[in-house]
């Protein structure tokens, strides 16, 4: 016997929806409960704020270039917003904050919506400008201006400014320094400047007036961060004095006061150095060379170039390169030295001979030496002089 299907009634069909509808909004309750949304705040390092974007892109270049990708760009208001990092956790972003913060950038840790902030790298490229990124790069740049002629902190720069007077021979190739803002000037002893020759593009100015000419590095202005920048590429100067002498000058441009360079022309000098040594063999030139220098009867026409220069070659002797005289026109130059017993000597008195002194840290092309005394004595210090062959 076949038992009739029973379909539900229609209370039973509106109770089952209400039951199921009841239990998948409840499931979606608990669902939300479980999984809550993410906060929008985040903590990131902030740099400053600005009002300008070039001002903004001066202190982006100072951020290393591997945390660069990290920044951002943030509007508020009027004012652009520079940060770096955006992290959910505190400790997160502290790596950043020591990092910048050793840097000298003044980094401060702030938690925010991040939501009106941009990649640095793209907001620079949609503003119209160079981008940065692409700018050389310099993570120890100093946000301050230096100081005026900040190369005198150079000790060879300051050896070579403490001669009285520059001065630069014809046909020889002479390395100078000049001033990179300041006005310079090169005079040519006896005659007159006929022309310059120099490589204009390399933003210089010269003026010529009778024996003078006056020459200017000129000073540009950094587009991006309105900063002046001064020139230091080496530039050639050819000089021509007079009817033909040439003079050529490979001038360095410091950070130093203005400088002046004399064009010397050494002919009578050089004359009259060989007439000193006319008739003498080449021994008794190096003999003359030495007592000349050592009565300190040294001709006018001699270069003397003072060094004071120590070598600390031995234990209880102390050896100083006083001065260096060169006899321009024989190939001779003489070096003195000064000769010293030290005090933590244990002996008053030491006895010593030339050839001690034959090392290749006090001489190169030797041809002649002599020593005043024999013996060395505490508090009575001792001449020695060694002749070479002059080498321009």
């Amino acid at each position: 016997m076949t038992r009739s299907r029973k379909w539900p009634s229609r209370i039973e069909i509106s109770l089952l929806l209400f039951v199921c509808l009841f239990v998948i909004t409840g499931h979606l309750a608990w669902a939300e409960e479980e999984e809550p949304a993410q906060p929008k705040e985040r903590y990131s390092v902030e740099l400053g704020v600005f009002k300008t974007v070039p001002a903004m892109a001066d202190l982006y270049l100072q951020i290393p270039p591997r945390l660069q990708k990290d920044a951002l760009v943030c509007h508020t208001g009027i004012n652009y917003i520079l940060r770096c990092g955006a992290v959910t956790k505190k400790d997160m972003i502290d790596p950043i904050f020591k990092e910048l913060n050793e840097l000298g950038l003044r980094p401060i840790v702030v938690k925010g919506d991040l939501t009106n902030c941009s990649p640095a790298q793209s907001f620079f490229k949609s503003y119209g400008k160079r981008a940065p990124g692409n700018i050389q790069k310099s993570t120890n740049r100093k946000t301050k201006k230096p100081p005026a002629y900040a190369d005198l902190m150079d000790p060879a720069l300051r050896h070579y400014l403490a001669q009285s007077q520059i001065s630069v021979l014809p046909e020889v190739t002479t390395k100078v320094y000049l001033s990179n803002r300041d006005v310079n000037r090169i005079t040519c002893i006896g005659r007159p400047i006929k022309d310059i020759v120099y490589s204009k593009e390399k933003g210089i100015t010269v003026k010529t007036e009778g024996s003078n000419a006056f020459i200017k590095f000129l000073i540009s202005k950094n587009p991006m961060t309105g900063e002046l920048e001064y020139s230091s590429v080496p530039s050639e100067f050819y000089v021509v004095c007079g009817k033909d002498t040439v003079y050529t000058l490979i001038a360095t441009p410091k950070n130093i006061p203005a400088q002046a360079i004399e064009l010397v022309s050494r002919e009578k000098d050089i004359k009259k150095n060989l007439s000193i040594f006319d008739g003498l063999s080449f021994e008794r030139k190096v003999v003359k060379l030495v007592k000349v220098t050592y009565r300190d009867t040294i001709p006018d026409t001699f270069t003397v170039q003072h060094v004071n220069k120590k070598f600390n070659l031995f234990r209880y002797i102390d050896v100083v390169l006083k001065r260096i005289i060169i006899a321009d026109g024989e190939g001779l130059e003489l070096k003195e030295f000064l000769l010293r017993l030290k005090d933590s000597s244990p002996e008053l008195q030491k006895e010593v001979t030339e050839k001690f002194f034959l090392l290749p840290e006090l001489t190169r092309n030797p041809v002649g030496i002599s020593l005043d005394h024999m013996i060395l004595k505490k508090g009575r210090p001792s001449r020695l002089f060694i002749v070479e062959r002059h080498v321009d």
